[in-house]
């Protein structure tokens, strides 16, 4: 069985693609860890979804903010409760106490 130059371009492509999907994740895990974070307390009714969006930094989505947020306070799962002390992303509208990571 001959393959045309055509058909080994596509299966190259194809490969490419495989590596880089398995890949890729793992390589882009460290740019969602920020380098300067601030505490603060989680209120009443507020949602992990709702701190990681007020807290996200340009070019990093609210999902990856959820994972980083996670990841900075050893959560293994997206449950908060009023009253909790989180680390979070600084931004430059944070009016909390900023701590080097």
């Amino acid at each position: 069985m001959r393959f045309s130059t055509l058909e080994i371009t596509v299966l190259a492509l194809f490969i490419i693609a495989v590596i880089a999907a398995a890949v890729g994740p793992s390589l882009l895990r460290d740019r969602t860890m920020p380098e300067v974070t601030v505490s603060i307390k989680v209120g009443k009714d507020d949602t992990l979804w709702e701190i990681a969006a007020a807290h996200r930094v340009a070019g990093v989505s609210t999902a990856e903010t959820v994972t980083s947020i996670c990841e900075l306070n050893g959560m293994a799962g997206g449950s908060i409760a009023a009253g909790q002390l989180l680390v979070v992303p600084a931004t430059q509208h944070a009016d909390a106490v900023v701590a080097s990571r």
